[in-house]
């Protein structure tokens, strides 16, 4: 089931009545009707789909429970190596497997019986990883492990976050699942802007946005300077889109059950260098991999090249999370390459203060090097990447000009802070006129859309300090619910897709 579905706002209706009128004295039905709601939602999909979660999540279960009884280490190792091994099976036998075959093939070994089409369970890669941190909060001493089978089968199973994140943990999210939940008027419309605000991002840019990239990637043409630039700048704005909107929409459902989910995205598209667009993208998964792999693997403690090989492992174990695919291997060694570069190398650092008009160009320059990497990410094979590699001139040439037009006009902009609004006000109204006068309504109005993300990318820009994107409203009623039903009809107007959401696959 997906969250733009049609069939989830009555999915959701009828769970939110029963879980808040007729169950809200009682914890213990809460959570057996929050858990069957979950596993409703997950086997909307593929009803074997829950073999693999339950079996994750009782192994996790039993496992700890018998590690606090015979503190026996190699329980909790098992019960990871059993985790990591479905994710591997299901997630990457097929890669593997293809490679091998293709390697054999080379010196004439035929292992086409070796090859297996294994099903990619949705959201593997989330609950898997949530299942595994828990066990390691045990092993640690972190947290004592639960033995409320259904507190800690919903924890696993908790269905605004459980197939795209954010991936939370147990210190976190068990403690608001185990103690009782109340009902709270402003956060619950705090939580509804958050799904108006996701929604909107996601089906009237993100979905309008995947039809220009997919033209651009998937057609058996060779890429051209061009199409490499502007399928690399289209593909970051889809996948931010796309992605924040679902992390958004989780929230804003969480809240509205009284439960609240970390944040996953911090305007990352705003950033001054890639070290904070790191510190603001995909939080709860890098946050994973520092305190599960980087620190132990000894973090910063070791010197500079131990450092910059621990980022390094990170990076490449991070694309590699993403998807069994060269591609995506390529992208996190990108990233190493980046990173260790502009941390050692240029030096740079994470600003101490929020972005400010004054900061465009630098945020332009950060925007080109996630473009440049988002290209990767998006290939579909590996000519694509070749040719991202061959035309990787067009991101360096075009964003530095980029960057010097806007070293000159920033302070133009600052002193006149409207001037940029205006700008993009008389382009609305010039390419109207334009469209009036030629008489091309039908080719004007495939682009309505850019009307939508214009609104969300200033809602983001205004909000950028606060929580959430959609924190500030105006104070005023009648301007507010304007704003509301604007945005309403902006989706409900929309063109339909049949776009999942992209981090489903992962």
């Amino acid at each position: 089931m997906l969250f733009t579905d049609i069939i989830f706002p009555f999915f959701m209706g009828c769970f939110f009545c029963i879980y808040w009128f007729a169950l809200r004295n009682s914890l213990r039905w809460q959570n057996v009707w929050l858990l069957s709601a979950s596993y409703l939602f997950y086997g909307w999909w593929d009803w074997r789909f829950l073999i693999l979660i339950i079996l994750t999540s009782a192994s996790t279960f039993f496992s700890a429970i018998l590690f606090e009884r015979s503190r026996r280490k190699w329980l909790i190792t098992a019960n990871i190596g059993f985790n990591l091994g479905i994710l591997v099976v299901f997630k990457y036998f097929n890669f593997f497997s293809e490679n091998i075959t293709r390697l054999f093939s080379l010196v004439g070994i035929n292992l086409d019986w070796f090859t297996i089409d294994v099903l990619l369970p949705v959201g593997i890669s989330f609950y898997t990883f949530q299942a595994i941190s828990y066990s390691v909060d045990v092993l640690r001493g972190d947290i004592r492990p639960t033995r409320n089978v259904v507190g800690f089968f919903t924890f696993i199973a908790f269905f605004p976050q459980l197939v795209a994140g954010p991936i939370e943990r147990a210190g976190s999210l068990l403690p608001q699942i185990l103690n009782p939940r109340r009902w709270d008027y402003r956060r619950a419309v705090e939580g509804l802007r958050m799904v108006l605000f996701g929604v909107l991002k996601k089906v009237c840019v993100a979905d309008m946005l995947a039809i220009y990239v997919d033209r651009i990637f998937d057609v058996d043409e060779p890429m051209t300077a061009v199409r490499v630039l502007t399928g690399g700048i289209l593909f970051t704005l889809q996948i931010y889109c796309d992605f924040s909107a679902y992390s958004e929409i989780a929230r804003g459902v969480a809240r509205l059950l009284g439960v609240e989910l970390m944040a996953n995205f911090r305007f990352p598209l705003f950033s001054r260098n890639i070290l904070e667009f790191w510190q603001k993208w995909h939080i709860s998964l890098m946050l994973w991999f520092r305190d599960y792999l980087y620190i132990p693997l000894g973090g910063n403690r070791r010197g500079k090249w131990r450092t910059a090989l621990n980022f390094t492992i990170v990076f490449l174990l991070s694309g590699l999370w993403h998807g069994a695919a060269w591609n995506f291997i390529l992208w996190g060694a990108f990233w190493a390459v980046c990173y260790v570069v502009g941390k050692f190398i240029i030096g740079l650092r994470r600003p101490a203060h929020p972005s400010t008009c004054a900061d465009l160009p630098d945020m332009a320059l950060t925007f080109g090097v996630v473009a440049a990497g988002f290209y990767i990410f998006r290939c579909s094979d590996m000519a694509q990447v070749w040719s991202g590699v061959c035309y990787g001139w067009v991101f360096i040439a075009c964003f530095l000009l980029l960057w010097g037009a806007l070293r000159l006009l920033t302070p133009l902009i600052v002193r006149f802070p409207t001037l940029l609004p205006a700008a993009f006000s008389v382009a609305a109204i010039a390419a109207v006129a334009l469209r009036c006068a030629t008489g091309h309504w039908p080719v004007f109005l495939k682009f309505w859309w850019v009307a939508a993300a214009i609104t969300v990318f200033i809602i983001e820009w205004i909000g950028r300090k606060e929580d959430y994107p959609f924190a500030l409203v105006p104070r005023r009623r009648l301007p507010r619910l304007a704003l509301y039903w604007t945005m309403a009809a902006m989706i409900l107007l929309s063109e339909p897709t049949d776009m999942t959401f992209i981090y489903f696959q992962f």
